[in-house]
């Protein structure tokens, strides 16, 4: 009999991969969570054999029934929708004691590390998730923790490079020399099918994704090559230097690249590939997604 998983955040970046991958496996049936049943994205999942399903982290009494017969679930929580640790942490608890109430039998969480108990200074959108991470495993569910690499997509949005007036475009991301993890979110959906086919081998674990493991000049390098003439360069920005630039949550990344640079979190190229052989390296991205990058330069 096919197992069925919920995936939450369906028609989101990470959640959209998830599913989308169960959805070619036949020992997986999809159930799709969403807030907007009627979108375009979630009727494309419907239409691949999806069942969806409206629901809200926000709102708990629609969690139960989200999971009801499920055998596992995807659950990733979106700190930056409201920059709200505190809503972010309930999100997490609530789904989790719902998952408990459930009997699921494995639940995949898009976590990060609690920076604050590592390294001593805050770092908001990863606290939250470390703190949901910590009561899950208080609850002793049979859990999985996924943690994202910062994404490639970034470079076309959050971290899109700046023009200077001399041409050259800036990679304004402050790791001061060192190699960053990076990873696209939309391709871990069969590295997250894959944590779910082998259930008995990643319980307990915390898997850390990466596609690609490159200094700011390395991809900067890379973004020269498939975007010529323009040109790329990596910033000599430092961190802290980021952290006062002001904007909002400006201090949250720039204390999340100083943890990147300073403590390394374990992040495996290796591991990604063993479970998802076909992971995308940045260079192939970036030959993928010339358009979408030019665009955004534009």
């Amino acid at each position: 009999m096919a197992k069925l998983i919920t995936v939450f955040g369906a028609t989101g970046a990470q959640g959209g991969s998830v599913a989308n991958a169960l959805l070619e496996d036949q020992d997986f049936k999809v159930r799709a969570v969403t807030r907007n049943a009627s979108s375009d994205k979630a009727k494309a999942l419907q239409g691949k054999g999806a069942e969806i399903v409206q629901a809200s982290l926000d709102d708990p009494s629609t969690l139960g029934p989200a999971l009801q017969a499920s055998h596992g679930v995807f659950v990733v929580t979106n700190y930056w929708e409201h920059m709200d640790q505190e809503r972010e942490i309930k999100q997490g608890k609530d789904i989790a004691d719902a998952a408990k109430a459930a009997g699921v039998l494995h639940v995949v969480f898009s976590g990060l590390e609690n920076v604050e108990k590592i390294a001593g200074f805050p770092c908001p959108h990863f606290d939250a998730k470390g703190q949901i991470e910590e009561y899950m495993t208080s609850l002793e569910l049979p859990v999985t923790f996924v943690r994202y690499s910062a994404y490639y997509e970034n470079y076309t949005s959050a971290l899109k490079p700046q023009k200077l007036e001399n041409g050259t475009y800036i990679l304004g991301v402050p790791m001061e020399g060192a190699a960053m993890d990076i990873v696209s979110a939309g391709d871990m959906g069969p590295a997250v099918r894959a944590i779910f086919q082998n259930r008995a081998e990643f319980l307990g674990r915390a898997v850390g994704f990466s596609g690609d493991k490159l200094t700011i000049q390395q991809t900067a390098d890379i973004l020269s090559k498939h975007l010529a003439p323009k040109v790329f360069k990596a910033s000599d920005m430092t961190a802290d230097a980021f952290g006062q630039l002001g904007f909002p949550g400006a201090d949250d990344l720039g204390n999340m690249f100083k943890f990147y640079r300073l403590h390394n979190p374990d992040r495996s190229v290796e591991l990604t590939r063993q479970l998802h052989p076909a992971a995308k390296t940045f260079d192939a991205w970036a030959a993928e997604n010339k358009e979408a990058l030019q665009n955004a330069l534009d």
